[in-house]
């Protein structure tokens, strides 16, 4: 008869495995907080209403916001927009907002200045992809590419 045959000698020794991982892993998220609570929220992409009004023509456009904890200085955010493809996606539009000196904690900066005029009226389908760059603290910080949470189909051809 083998030693492990028995179900009282098997699960202490399997919860013994298991209880030691699984306090290292909770006092490993308590020991690393994030440094500052920064993020960029991105919207899917939309026909916009405000450059048909405008302008009088249809409009891809992707909006982002950017807040931060944190007082910042020189915030540049990016905005792109993607098509997608049949073998790849396409970059089609792409615009850098900058903002020089200081940014306030807590404070919301809009770049609502990414779109592409629709070329025709083909079912296209899009995305949008946002990263930001400032000066925290004296230190030059990057964030990771956020891309919407949406692929979104489109009466718009670019």
């Amino acid at each position: 008869m083998s030693f492990f045959n028995h179900k009282f000698v098997v699960a202490p020794f399997v919860f013994l495995l298991i209880l030691p991982t699984n306090t290292h892993f909770v006092q490993a998220a308590e020991e690393t907080p994030p440094l500052t609570k920064c993020f960029i929220r991105i919207d899917n992409p939309h026909l916009s209403k405000s450059i048909k009004q405008i302008r009088d023509f249809d409009a891809v456009k992707v909006n982002a916001i950017s807040i931060c904890d944190r007082d910042v200085w020189s915030l540049t955010i990016t905005v792109e927009i993607r098509k997608t493809g049949f073998l790849r996606n396409h970059e089609v539009a792409k615009r850098t907002l900058k903002r020089e000196g200081i940014i306030f904690s807590n404070s919301k900066v809009e770049h609502k200045g990414t779109w592409r005029r629709c070329e025709s009226n083909r079912m296209s389908s899009y995305f949008g992809v946002a990263y930001a760059e400032a000066i925290i603290e004296g230190q030059r910080m990057r964030t990771l590419p956020v891309t919407t949470a949406k692929t979104v189909s489109l009466a718009c051809g670019t």
